[in-house]
């Protein structure tokens, strides 16, 4: 006669076999950056559980956490993998992927996918992803990088650029997909009145983003318009960056506001009278399509998939990124020609609604699952 644990196991079994789960493989949901972001948006329109999936955390910068706990993250996440693919009736997983450590993890959770002859999606985010395959990475490396992508089912990425790199290394071209990240609409008001000209920065402090050129082209914005202000909302070098302000002498100017998040960042954007990203290199950076969608104009740089979201002159404005001069004439374009920077917002809020919101970008990723019977 079966036990009672016997028989439960059994029923366990057969419901687990029956019943189709899709995992999603990414940084932790709660931290920092552009991947947690894209993760809670997903979240918040009710994705994870239309599609019955299940989030596996492979990496973690929340609460910067250490050397140690970041082994013992990836190793549960393997473990979590391996215990998922057996006993469950897994279809499809889907891999969140950016460059050097984040490929290194995710190319060795992509081979045991594969192992198992489950569908994969491969999210490729690294803003950095073509520098590390070209700079810094030999022959045998750019092979395993062609394996790793040609072993995905679908790989997506966030720009029209960025296809076309994907497809240089992709032996069926139809696996490369483009789909936008999304943000909240975020409420739309009015700029708070203030005696100041505000442009705003979000994002990681860092030469990538362009943090020098952008205090420097506001140094020389500020002898113009002295009522001129640069917010800073970032972790990051804050040291080197408060450096280099003070010897501009412009520390009563420039406001370095650390990591903000939620409210803070509302009540950030709610001053900002422009926002200002002269990156050198992105994948589709979140702060450019929430400053769209609640209408707070934009000035740019021409890097990754940001010039799908803005076309210069029409939406924000577009600049070379390296480009002092051009940012500065951006800056001030800003503050002296107001009429037409109404005009560029309200066309960006429209480009928003039409591309870049959660109901628009959703239901592209569901029907990728659907393609690939994963719902």
């Amino acid at each position: 006669m079966q036990s009672l644990q016997q028989i439960i196991s059994r029923v366990f079994w057969r419901v687990s076999l029956n019943k189709k789960y899709n995992l999603t493989i990414a940084t932790d949901i709660k931290g920092k950056g552009g991947v947690s972001s894209v993760l809670k948006v997903l979240d918040e329109a009710g994705f994870y559980k239309d599609t019955n999936t299940k989030l596996i955390t492979s990496h973690s910068n929340y609460n910067n956490f250490n050397l140690f706990f970041q082994l013992v993250t990836f190793s549960f996440c393997i473990l979590k993998l391996l215990y998922n693919l057996v006993f469950f009736n897994i279809t499809l997983v889907h891999i969140h992927l950016a460059s050097r450590g984040s490929y290194k993890r995710k190319s060795i959770l992509t081979r045991i996918v594969c192992f198992f002859k489950v569908k994969i999606i491969i999210h490729l985010h690294g803003a950095e992803f073509k520098e590390f395959y070209n700079n810094e990475c030999d022959d045998a490396k750019k092979n395993h990088i062609k394996n790793t992508f040609n072993m995905a089912d679908r790989v997506i990425v966030l720009s029209t650029q960025w296809l076309d790199w994907i497809d240089s290394i992709l032996l069926d071209k139809s696996k490369g997909l483009v789909v936008y990240n999304a943000v909240p609409e975020l409420p739309i008001f009015e700029t708070k009145v203030e005696k100041h000209f505000n442009f705003v920065f979000l994002g990681r402090l860092g030469e990538r983003k362009g943090v020098a050129d952008l205090i420097s082209a506001f140094s020389r914005v500020l002898k113009l318009h002295p009522n001129a202000r640069l917010l800073l909302g970032g972790d990051g070098d804050l040291n080197k960056y408060k450096q280099i302000v003070r010897d501009l002498s412009i520390e009563n100017e420039v406001k370095f506001l650390g990591w903000i998040s939620g409210n803070e960042k509302l009540e950030i954007l709610k001053k900002a009278n422009s926002y200002v990203l002269p990156s050198y290199n992105e994948g589709f950076p979140m702060g450019v399509l929430e400053a769209m969608s609640c209408k707070i104009p934009v000035i740019a740089s021409r890097a990754g998939g940001i010039p799908d979201a803005i076309t210069s002159n029409e939406e924000g404005i577009l600049i070379d990124a390296g480009d002092t001069n051009a940012l500065v004439k951006a800056m001030l374009f800003s503050i002296e020609s107001p009429e037409k920077v109404e005009s560029m917002q309200n066309k960006a809020f429209i480009k928003y609604l039409e591309n870049f919101s959660p109901n628009t970008v959703v239901p592209q990723i569901i029907k990728i699952y659907k393609d690939l019977g994963a719902i």
